[in-house]
């Protein structure tokens, strides 16, 4: 009893284990784990969080060390009493630095660098977006390719049967040989389709791979397509608010109205509370020794350069000008872009029930001509149409309904809703 049961723990440990069932929103982790494109503008976001925090520092003290050291000759003729000497002339000075006054400038650049981070954080979020979209219209993509492969594989195997029939019942007479040349006809279309199908759903697990990034196998059931606004203005309302391309643009076109300010600073003074430390050793003549410490403010002020600022303040009005033109764009294409989501997620809708109600139809009718055309009150050709049309009706019920799920995701991808 022991030896049997150590060996069915050995079987159950050398077996081949099951890989469990990807669900959507697992793929959709996996999607967004690996993705270059949202890797690159999560760096970009980073990239201006940095930038932030240089800005930042501006309000902040500096402090600055400074050295040099050297060896030389230096001749002073007798002056002092000195010739021609080596000298070791050296010093260092510490300077700590305070700024009191900037025109402006620092606050200007934080709100402009602050701005620019979160047009990139909605940047990077729009992307992330986009790719739950995509990830859920592949993972329907498959699935709908992998059930209507299996559809046209029973279509060849059932017009397959039907053109073996034909065959049998013209053997004793009851049908004509054009019977059996429109099943074999039939049967070469539905071999051709079949091949077709197959190529579609390599495909389909060929952009899953390279959207998930993993392979498409074992997939659960499509779910239900996710909630989403129940009416057009709410869909625009929340568009109006979390959309990230709107957002961005929103960020973009306040962080050119702060350029504006900055580069206005320029025509304004500069002050710095200054305290330096410094010490020189051998540097005028040999022997030479001096220790300061100073405190005192720092000005600086451009009263004239060439039209240069002005110039640059041309340049940043310009560009709030542009950064206005692109938000109101922005805005435009954003309602284009949310009215036509939300229609096709209502014609979805629609088309799934349509769908379900002719494939019901088709399936009804078909078995009707089976039963007809088997007491030979119908044709053959009747039979393989019916089979044709219930084919065609399973089909769209298949693709409309990965459809809806689709068109769900791109709508809530539009709103930024997760």
């Amino acid at each position: 009893m022991r030896a049997i049961v150590a060996l069915s723990l050995a079987a159950c440990l050398v077996a081949p284990q099951v890989a469990a069932a990807l669900s959507l929103p697992e793929a959709i982790v996996l999607a967004q784990r690996g993705n270059p494109g949202l890797a690159q503008v999560r760096a970009l976001a980073d990239a201006a969080e940095a930038r932030l925090v240089q800005a930042r520092s501006g309000r902040l003290p500096s402090v600055t060390l400074s050295a040099d050291a050297g060896q030389g000759t230096t001749d002073l003729g007798g002056f002092f009493g000195f010739g021609r000497v080596d000298v070791s002339p050296r010093g260092a000075a510490l300077e700590l630095r305070q700024p009191i006054f900037t025109g402006g400038a620092v606050s200007a650049a934080v709100v402009r660098a602050r701005e620019a981070r979160d047009a990139a954080m909605a940047q990077a979020g729009g992307v992330r977006s986009l790719l739950t979209a995509q990830a859920a219209e592949v993972y329907a993509a498959v699935l709908g390719a992998d059930e209507i492969l299996r559809l046209h594989e029973a279509q060849v195997r059932q017009t397959s049967e039907i053109e073996r029939q034909a065959g049998l019942r013209f053997k004793g007479g009851e049908v004509a040989r054009t019977d059996v040349a429109q099943a074999q006809a039939r049967l070469a279309q539905a071999q051709a389709d079949l091949a077709r199908a197959r190529g579609d759903a390599a495909r389909a697990r060929a952009r899953f791979q390279s959207v998930v990034g993993a392979a498409a196998e074992g997939l659960e059931p499509l779910p239900l397509p996710p909630p989403t606004p129940t009416s057009l203005n709410e869909a625009l309302a929340s568009a109006e608010r979390a959309s990230p391309t709107l957002l961005a643009a929103q960020a973009a076109a306040r962080a050119a109205e702060a350029g504006v300010r900055y580069a206005r600073a320029e025509r304004l003074p500069n002050l710095a509370l200054a305290a330096t430390a410094s010490t020189t050793r051998d540097k005028f003549f040999p022997g030479y020794r001096a220790d300061d410490v100073t405190v005192g403010v720092k000005g600086r002020w451009t009263l004239f350069a060439g039209g240069a600022i002005e110039a640059r303040v041309g340049e940043a009005r310009a560009g709030a000008r542009e950064a206005q033109a692109a938000l109101a764009a922005a805005r435009a294409q954003v309602r284009e872009t949310v009215i036509g989501a939300w229609e096709d997620v209502q014609t979805s809708r629609a088309l799934v029930a349509a769908a379900d109600d002719q494939a019901t139809a088709a399936a009804s009718a078909l078995d009707s001509v089976r039963n007809e055309v088997r007491v030979g009150q119908k044709p053959t050709l009747d039979l393989l149409d019916a089979e044709r049309e219930a084919l065609a009706a399973q089909s769209a019920v298949v693709s409309t309904r990965g459809g809806a799920v689709a068109a769900a995701y791109r709508l809530n991808a539009l709103l930024h809703v997760e």
